[in-house]
């Protein structure tokens, strides 16, 4: 048994697409962090968790499994090509689908604080503190590109040389 689990774990470990993704979401998730300090001067940890923001992680992580696939078995192999259709797909999830989400919850938020700053009583599911829809669900088109780019990079070189 402990022969068995050691074993699957060396396998994942050798496993190139599968280490390029986490690398890739790793890596853009911590680069969320000196981004957020460039840009608006304060350290942000909660970046490394949060959905959203430069660059998107979602895309890094299909962009290199993708591109580590098509080292490993190749181009013209089915897999390959199931990587990239799940690839097209979660990308734009990320920079269309749930960024509008995050539109509608900002809209949503908007509204709730406009009733309750007016006085009237409605009856809802939130919390007396005023619980707030997460906004930043999905990515900018920019963030989605630059997310696609650094998980194509990464899947490279996992792709090459893991």
């Amino acid at each position: 048994m402990k022969a068995d689990i050691i074993r699957f774990i060396d396998e994942m470990w050798r496993n190139a697409p599968l280490m390029a993704a986490f690398t890739a979401i790793v890596f853009t998730q911590l680069l969320k962090v000196p981004l957020h300090f460039l840009q608006y001067r304060t350290w942000d940890w909660h970046k490394v968790i949060d959905a959203g923001g430069m660059p998107s992680s979602h895309s890094a992580g299909v962009a290199a499994l993708s591109t580590a696939l098509a080292y490993v078995v190749g181009p013209q192999s089915p897999i390959f090509a199931t990587a990239v259709v799940f690839t097209a797909i979660v990308m734009y999830d990320a920079g269309g689908i749930r960024r509008h989400a995050g539109e509608h919850a900002a809209l949503l938020n908007r509204i709730a604080m406009e009733i309750a700053q007016s006085g009237l009583s409605v009856e809802t599911s939130a919390t007396a503190e005023g619980e707030r829809l997460k906004e930043i669900l999905g990515h900018e088109p920019k963030e989605v590109v630059v997310g696609a780019i650094v998980g194509m990079l990464i899947g490279a070189a996992f792709g090459k040389w893991w």
